[in-house]
Order: C-alpha cells, then sequence, then structure tokens
C-alpha cells in the first residue's frame, strides 16, 4: 500500500493522546513526567498538563500519580466488560438522542462512537420488527429516532458541560448571573450539586458562597463563561435523593388548587380531555387550576369558585387589557448573535478525533476485512475521515522516540476494505468520560420514568449495567412527558409506513376528524406533539398527542414526506413574526422558547424576544394568562387581538 504520511502536524494532538496511552500500557509500572514528556517528543510542561487533563477528562481514561509515576490504575482507558441486548441498544440510541440541538450534544456524540465500539460482527443488523430502533448504537439513523420517536427538547444551555463536570469532580465554579428580578448581573461562586431540565431550560441547584445559601440558577441567565475553581472534592453535597427533592420543590412554582368553572362547549372538551370533571348544570371541576391557565381561556371560561380565585384571573385580565391599551411602544433592538463558544476547542478536537480512533480498531477485531464504507456508517462520519484515521494509526500512534511499535493493518488492494492486525493493546473499547456518563445515564433514567413507552424496561436495564460498570452517577434530572395511550398507536404507523386516521380536539376545542401521514412525534414541555402530513390542509401540521382519539391504522401507505428537525414552533407555519416582552416574574416562559433573535435584556429584568407565531390564538392566550407581565409589542393586529380578547373576557 502506498499511503501518504498526513501533512505535519496534522492529528498531532489525538496521535499524542494515543500515543500517550501507549506508552503507559508498555509499562505498567508507570513513567515519570521526564520520561513521558521525552516519549512524546514535547518541551513545554504546559502543553503536557493539557494531555493530562483530555486524558482523564474528555477521554476518561484512569491516570494515577504516584510518588511522581504516571500509570493505568484499573481498567486504564478501557469501557468495563458490557453487554446489551437489542432492545437495550435501542433504549440506548434513543437516549442519546436526548441532547440533540444543544451544548452537551458533543458529548453524547462522544458517547455513542465509544459504545459503537461494542458491538460485536452481526450486532449491527437491525432487529426484528417491533424492536424499535437498529441494533447498533451509531450510523446515521433517522431523523425521528427509534420508532419514529424524537426525545430531544433542543436546549441551549451555556456552560452545561462545564458545570456537569464540576458537579461529578465536586468542584466549585464562578460564573456571572443575570438576577431575573433586578436586572442586574453579578459574580457568583457555587458548588454545584444538581442540574435538571426542564422544558427547554436548565436549572442548576447549588450552595452559593457569597450569599452562604442554597440557590437555583437558570443556565440561560449565565452569562459569559462558567469557570472551576480551586481543587476537586472541595465540598460534600446533599445525597442524591435529597438533591432531587430539594430541587423538585424549588422548581414547583405556584401552588394549585381544585376549582369549578364553567366553560363553553369547545372548552369543555379541552379540558375534560386533560383531566377536568363534568359536573350537573355544565359546570366543570379542575383537580389543579392554575391562575395562569384559567386567564388564558378568556371569554371561554368562568371561575365559579372558589371566590378569591375569580378574583384572582380578572385581576390578570385587567392587567392584560391595560398592557395593551392604544399602540404601544417600539421594540428595542437586539443584540448581534456572538460567536460560538470555543475554549479549547483544539483539544477537544483532539480527544474527540483519539476516541473515534481507539473504537475504529476496537471495532475491527475480530471482524477480518471490513469494507471502510461500513466504518464511516456505523461512526456516522465519511470515508475520508476514516481513512484519515486508520492511515493516523497506521503511520503515527505507537511511535515515539527510541521507536516503539506501531497499530499494523492489513488492507485490500484498492484501500476500500481494512483488517486489523496488531492493535498494540489499544483494541478495547474507550471508557466514557464522567460527562458522558451522568448525560447517558439521566436520559435513559428520563426514558424508564416514562411509563408506557415501550423502551422504559429496556432504559431501565441498560442503566443499571451501566452504573454497575462505571458506578453511580444520578446526579442530573431529566424528565420527558407522560406517554398518552395512542403514542404506541402512532409510534407503530411510523415505523411501518402507514397511514393514520383520528379525531382530533384542538386548542379552541374544535373537534374534527383527520387523515395524516405521519412523521415523528416529539416531546416539547409537558407534552407530546406528532408531526404530519394533514391530507386535508395538503401541508405538515403538529397535533398534540393528549388531544388525539381513536387513532387507527389505515390500509393505505403513508407517502413519504421530507421530515424536518422539529423546536418548540410546534404549532405549526411561522406565518407571523411577533415581539413579546416577559416581564420579570414571567420571563422563565420566554426562556423555553425558541425565538428568531437573541433575547433582549430590559430594565427590570424583564426581556423582550422575537418569536415566530403560527397560530395567533397560542400567543393570545399566553398575553391574557400573563396578565400584563406578557405584552405583544407588535405586530399591530396580533397586539389588537389580545386587546379585544381580554376585553370581551371581562364584559361576561
Amino acid at each position: 500500500m502506498n499511503a501518504k504520511s498526513p501533512a505535519p502536524g496534522r492529528g498531532q494532538a489525538a496521535a499524542r493522546l494515543l500515543n500517550l496511552i501507549a506508552a503507559l500500557l508498555a509499562h505498567p509500572r508507570g513513567l515519570t513526567k521526564a520520561q513521558l514528556m521525552d516519549h512524546l517528543e514535547i518541551d513545554d510542561q504546559r502543553q503536557f498538563e493539557r494531555l493530562k487533563h483530555a486524558l482523564r477528562g474528555a477521554l476518561g481514561v484512569a491516570l494515577q500519580e504516584t510518588d511522581g509515576l504516571y500509570r493505568l490504575a484499573g481498567d486504564g482507558y478501557a469501557m468495563p466488560p458490557l453487554e446489551f441486548t437489542p432492545d437495550e441498544r435501542a433504549a440506548v440510541a434513543l437516549a442519546l438522542t436526548e441532547w440533540r440541538g444543544s451544548e452537551i450534544e458533543r458529548a453524547a456524540a462522544a458517547a455513542r462512537t465509544k459504545l459503537t465500539a461494542l458491538e460485536a460482527p452481526g450486532e449491527a443488523d437491525p432487529p426484528s420488527p417491533g424492536a424499535g430502533a437498529g441494533g447498533g448504537f451509531g450510523g446515521p439513523g433517522g431523523f425521528g429516532g427509534p420508532g419514529g420517536l424524537d426525545t430531544a427538547l433542543r436546549t441551549r444551555a451555556s456552560g452545561a458541560v462545564e458545570i456537569i463536570s464540576a458537579i461529578a469532580e465536586r468542584r466549585a465554579i464562578a460564573f456571572d448571573y443575570l438576577t431575573g428580578h433586578s436586572g442586574q448581573v453579578g459574580r457568583r461562586h457555587v458548588e454545584p450539586w444538581r442540574l435538571a431540565k426542564r422544558g427547554q431550560a436548565f436549572y442548576l441547584l447549588g450552595h452559593d458562597r457569597d450569599r452562604d445559601a442554597r440557590r437555583v440558577f437558570n443556565l440561560d441567565r449565565i452569562v459569559g463563561a462558567v469557570t472551576p475553581v480551586g481543587p476537586a472534592e472541595a465540598f460534600e453535597g446533599p445525597a442524591p435523593g435529597q438533591a432531587h427533592a430539594l430541587l423538585q420543590a424549588a422548581l414547583a412554582g405556584e401552588e394549585t388548587a381544585a376549582a369549578r368553572v364553567k366553560a363553553t362547549p369547545e372548552a369543555s372538551r379541552v379540558l375534560v380531555a386533560e383531566g377536568a370533571t363534568k359536573l350537573d348544570h355544565g359546570e366543570l371541576r379542575l383537580p389543579a387550576a392554575d391562575l395562569f391557565e384559567l386567564a388564558a381561556w378568556g371569554a371561554a371560561l368562568e371561575v365559579v369558585a372558589p371566590a378569591g380565585l375569580r378574583g384572582a384571573v380578572r385581576h390578570r385580565l385587567e392587567g392584560a387589557a391595560l398592557a395593551h391599551r392604544g399602540a404601544g411602544r417600539q421594540p428595542n433592538e437586539y443584540p448581534a448573535a456572538g460567536p460560538a463558544r470555543r475554549e479549547n476547542a483544539g483539544g477537544q478536537a483532539g480527544a474527540a478525533r483519539a476516541a473515534r480512533m481507539v473504537s475504529l480498531v476496537s471495532y475491527l477485531r475480530g471482524r477480518g476485512r471490513t469494507p471502510l464504507s461500513e466504518l464511516a456508517d456505523r461512526f456516522g462520519t465519511t470515508l475520508a475521515v476514516v481513512r484519515a484515521d486508520l492511515y493516523l494509526l497506521w503511520l503515527d500512534v505507537g511511535r515515539g522516540r527510541g521507536g516503539g511499535e506501531l497499530v499494523e493493518f492489513d488492507w485490500s488492494e484498492d484501500e476500500s476494505e481494512v483488517a486489523l492486525v496488531d492493535p498494540q493493546g489499544l483494541d478495547r473499547p474507550m471508557r466514557l468520560s464522567a460527562v458522558e456518563a451522568i448525560t447517558l445515564i439521566a436520559a435513559l433514567r428520563s426514558l424508564e420514568q416514562a411509563d408506557g413507552l415501550m423502551e422504559a424496561s429496556a432504559a431501565e436495564t441498560a442503566r443499571v449495567k451501566l452504573e454497575a460498570a462505571l458506578g453511580p452517577a444520578d446526579l442530573m434530572d431529566l424528565s420527558l412527558p407522560p406517554p398518552p395511550a395512542v403514542l404506541g398507536t402512532l409510534r407503530d404507523a411510523i415505523r411501518l409506513g402507514r397511514r393514520v386516521s383520528f379525531r382530533y380536539v384542538d386548542q379552541a376545542g374544535r373537534d374534527s376528524e383527520r387523515v395524516a401521514d405521519p412523521l415523528v412525534v416529539f416531546a416539547v414541555g409537558d407534552h407530546w406533539l406528532l408531526a404530519a402530513w394533514d391530507l386535508r390542509a395538503e401541508a405538515e401540521r403538529y397535533f398534540r398527542v393528549d388531544r388525539i382519539a381513536d387513532a387507527a391504522l389505515a390500509d393505505e401507505a403513508a407517502t413519504p414526506h421530507p421530515v424536518r428537525p422539529h423546536g418548540s414552533g410546534w404549532s405549526g407555519r411561522a406565518d407571523l413574526v411577533a415581539d413579546v416582552v416577559f416581564a420579570a416574574r414571567e420571563r422563565w416562559r420566554a426562556e423555553r422558547l425558541e425565538t428568531l433573535a437573541p433575547p433582549a435584556e430590559l430594565a427590570g429584568g424583564s426581556l423582550q424576544v422575537r418569536l415566530a407565531v403560527s397560530n395567533p390564538e397560542w400567543i393570545t392566550r399566553m398575553a391574557l394568562g400573563g396578565g400584563g407581565a406578557i405584552e405583544v409589542l407588535n405586530p399591530p393586529e396580533l397586539r389588537d387581538r389580545v386587546a379585544a380578547a381580554a376585553a370581551a373576557a371581562l364584559s361576561g
């Protein structure tokens, strides 16, 4: 084979990381810093420290330093033995999609790469129908994930990866934080305990050292970078169960109480579908009456009792009417989108490539000659990347001052296939890093706690296996909405490529019969949504799954349609662009929405956002529920709509 060596410096960080592992594998008793630096042909001690940090952090390697000697502890770089059933692999593959579109996505991608190396020959074949997704972890897969399900919530949380690392290491962190009520930015020094994801937002529970008190922080209000402070193992936080309870209590929000209401027939249909009980004289009993939701119904709902709640709802509607009186003010300018943070981007890329290279070696073990196209497919990359990785392994890994044995491959004549000959000890799957393990285990917990998902039991057994191999990692809370009864039918329709018919009650309470080609079911906030091609509208539409009834697979096959990523703009087409101000007490709602521009901070902790609005009813109800704390600035017709809806509700 006539291969050219990579250009000088190309892949250098990845090769040095693997050469560091290879040197430690060859000297189990340990090597000094000077010996390792000499072997790696580096003279800069800061560069050596960066390599150590990447080895321990991004690659999860158990590097031990004792009496001036560095050695690999325990399993060293390797993953402890793990075996998953096809159903467990499908559950893990679905859990890894939880982070798509977020800052944590790169950790999930690294975990997927490492887990792909666990697949024995034959395991990458798709399982029989009904078993979920393909049997492997890697590969491009479908957007909708296993069985047409997409659990990604696309949170844009700054500093999440750094915070998860600090929680695992019990290391304090520092960051600048925007206080919601005051609108002031101040420096915080925090002992991080637990992270939770609710809707589109991340929340951190920890001990605020500056205030000597327990606090919860919304990561969307962190300004700038999150930096570690001081040594690891610096504090003892509450036990996982206690931290979970503390965080749940802090995020509970306003207490709700039962209420008796009268509603229009359309509103009644929606409320009954969501758990209300029918009473005499056309009244309903709501088991948990939320003030925001009651006011959001406007003239379609009247609170009968209790009297205090009735007065509070009217007060909210008066506030909405007052806020939308007249033309209103002009929106402020939106800040320009800043460049993506790229701290240590080179180091991250080098670690990611090193992990992929070890995973390629491990995957090739026992397979004989394997097409490079199969490797590219399984690892979700290109032929060019796979070939460059194999060349780097073949030419540079194992090399050092004084020589050394190189990883050896057997190539086909046309270089389209490759077999592993001598792995030089790098043929075991690479261990998950702390961040990768924590995020994967948290996602698996969210699946197993969503009673009714077909992956729930497999997610639990897969999580138990991971925690047994890697240690407990219950440091994070994720929450998926409870699956409605028809979810399984919709997933079957997507998996089998069948058209589906159903009865649907929309947000305004209108009842209709629908026939659609289902595309994907996905989670948004507290609900599951179906994206489907509506045959009546001849367009893509979104439907709340808990408002779907009598779903049945039709005899006809579904017509293929392109499936696009779905964010929080689930209400349909974006026909309107609206500028909306959320006061401090309601800004958390804005922080859970996807926006068309970076939010603009206003005085007093208010937030101005630009939204794509497909259904005017959605933003009208939000403004009514906000009671003046949510104000539509423009377009004028949408502002007038809110004012008219508030006036109609108050005139009843």
